[in-house]
């Protein structure tokens, strides 16, 4: 009896690129995402996270014995080095707890989102990784609408990310997001592609 084995795909891009919307189309398509952003918030309720983030960053992020987000994201996001010590507590538990979720899931392959997949050193653990371009005036206008952020701040955030064209070079698919090009026959391409790999090495490893 051959053991199952989905493809493990990344999804990235960067704050306002349209990550949620296309995870919804491929979820409509049948296929398992996981949401990084959304279950490490679920980490961080945890009482483990809250020493962590404490001894890290002091009580200053602490409210109410929880983990106050703005603050530590206000902190965070304008110095790298705070930064890189925040990913280098929440992201191995992250991993682990995905590596969980994709025993459980029965579909040809399996999405991990995350907006900072090549920044964090994870491409080596997907099989194929799709980016999102989306030109920046377009993500400046949706994330000031969606967070009620200036322009400065959205800027900031952007910076510690890796450029769009460097993440499209290094990716094996790119999804265009400009409000010109159609996006879900775009994705429904990249979908057909996939379950075709993902039937070919299900075949070798059976």
């Amino acid at each position: 009896m051959s053991e199952y084995h989905p493809l493990i795909i990344g999804l990235t891009g960067s704050i306002g690129s349209g990550k949620t919307l296309i995870t919804k189309v491929f979820k409509h398509l049948g296929v398992s995402v996981y949401l990084s952003d959304d279950e490490a918030k679920k980490l961080y309720q945890s009482r483990e996270m809250v020493e962590r983030i404490e001894h890290l960053f002091g009580k200053e992020v602490i409210t109410n014995n929880q983990i106050d987000k703005k603050k530590l994201a206000n902190l965070v996001f304008n110095d790298k080095d705070s930064l890189e010590q925040l990913n280098k507590c929440i992201h191995p538990l992250v991993k682990k707890d995905f590596e969980i979720w994709t025993t459980k899931q029965t579909s040809p392959y399996v999405i991990l989102e995350s907006a900072i997949i090549y920044e964090i050193g994870w491409e080596s653990m997907f099989d194929k990784i799709i980016s999102i371009f989306t030109p920046m005036n377009f993500i400046l206008e949706r994330v000031q609408q969606r967070d009620n952020q200036t322009k400065e701040h959205i800027m900031q955030r952007i910076l510690n990310q890796l450029p769009q064209e460097e993440k499209q070079k290094r990716s094996d698919y790119v999804i265009i997001n400009d409000n010109r090009r159609l996006v879900i026959p775009q994705i429904k391409k990249i979908h057909s592609d996939l379950l075709v790999i993902a039937k070919d090495t299900q075949r070798i490893c059976s």
